[in-house]
C-alpha cells in the first residue's frame, strides 16, 4: 500500500525538504510503495542517483516525474562516506535555501538512493537548473543500508557552491536556522525580509534572490563543494 505517513506539503517552503523517514520501496503514481528492493546488481539498466534534499520526498519525485512513473522508481536509504550535506549558496525560486553536498573526508551522510531510467533522469535534470549532475568521486563510497556497494552513483552538485564561513561549510539545518545565519551576516538582511516572521514569500522575488546570491559571493560566504575540480 502507499506510504501514508504525514509530511508537510512540498509547497510550504518553511518545511523544506518535506521528507519522511526513508523506506525501501518504489515511488509510483500513487506514492511510495514499501517493499523489498531488487538487488543493485540487477538494476543495471537504471542510473543510481543520490538525493540529499527535496528529492528525498516521494511527493516531490511524484510531481517532478509525473507521467514517467511506469515503471516506478526504486528507492532505498543509503550512506556516503566522505561527503557532507549543507546548503546551496543561493535561494531557490520557491523561497527556501536548498540542500547541497560537499566533500568532507570525515563525514558519513545518510542519503536516499533512487534508480532512474534515462527518461526519468532527463526529466529530473530539467528541474535542477542550479545543479550539475556528476558521478560521485571514486574515493567516496556509497552503500545501501544493507551494505551493498553502489559504484557509479551520481549526485547533483550546486553550481553556486555551498554556504560556508572561513571555508567551513554550514551543515544542513532547518530553514529557520539557515535564514537566521544569513540574516546575521548580510548587511541588507532587513531589506530582504530575513527578519520577518515568515520571510519565504519575499524570498520568492527574483530581485531579492539575486541580491542575496550576489551578497553571499561578495562577502565570501560560500565555498566550492570540492566534489569536482573548480
Amino acid at each position: 500500500m502507499a506510504d501514508a505517513r504525514p509530511t508537510a506539503p512540498p509547497d510550504l517552503p518553511a518545511a523544506y525538504p518535506w521528507s519522511a523517514p526513508v523506506t525501501t520501496g518504489a515511488v509510483g503514481p500513487h506514492g511510495l510503495l514499501a517493499g523489498d528492493l531488487v538487488a543493485p546488481e540487477h538494476l543495471t539498466d537504471k542510473i543510481p542517483v543520490l538525493a540529499v534534499g527535496s528529492n528525498t520526498a516521494a511527493a516531490v519525485l511524484r510531481r517532478k516525474l509525473a507521467g514517467l512513473l511506469h515503471p516506478p522508481v526504486p528507492v532505498c536509504p543509503a550512506v556516503v562516506a566522505g561527503m557532507g550535506i549543507g546548503h546551496s549558496a543561493h535561494v531557490s525560486a520557491g523561497g527556501y535555501v536548498a540542500a547541497a553536498p560537499f566533500r568532507d573526508d570525515g563525514a558519513t551522510s545518510p542519503v536516499v538512493l533512487c534508480w532512474l531510467d534515462r527518461a526519468q533522469l532527463a526529466a529530473l535534470d530539467a528541474t535542477e537548473p542550479n545543479y550539475a549532475r556528476m558521478t560521485l568521486p571514486a574515493a567516496l563510497g556509497c552503500r545501501t543500508a544493507d551494505g551493498h556497494r553502489v559504484p557509479g552513483a551520481q549526485v547533483y552538485d550546486s553550481r553556486h557552491g555551498v554556504l560556508a564561513e572561513a571555508g567551513s561549510p554550514l551543515p544542513l539545518t532547518s530553514q529557520t536556522e539557515v535564514l537566521a545565519w544569513l540574516a546575521a551576516r548580510l548587511p541588507d538582511a532587513r531589506e530582504y525580509g530575513l527578519h520577518q516572521v515568515d520571510p519565504h514569500e519575499r524570498l520568492t522575488e527574483p530581485r531579492v534572490r539575486e541580491a542575496i546570491r550576489r551578497d553571499i559571493g561578495c562577502l565570501g560566504l560560500r565555498s566550492h563543494s570540492g566534489l569536482m575540480p573548480p
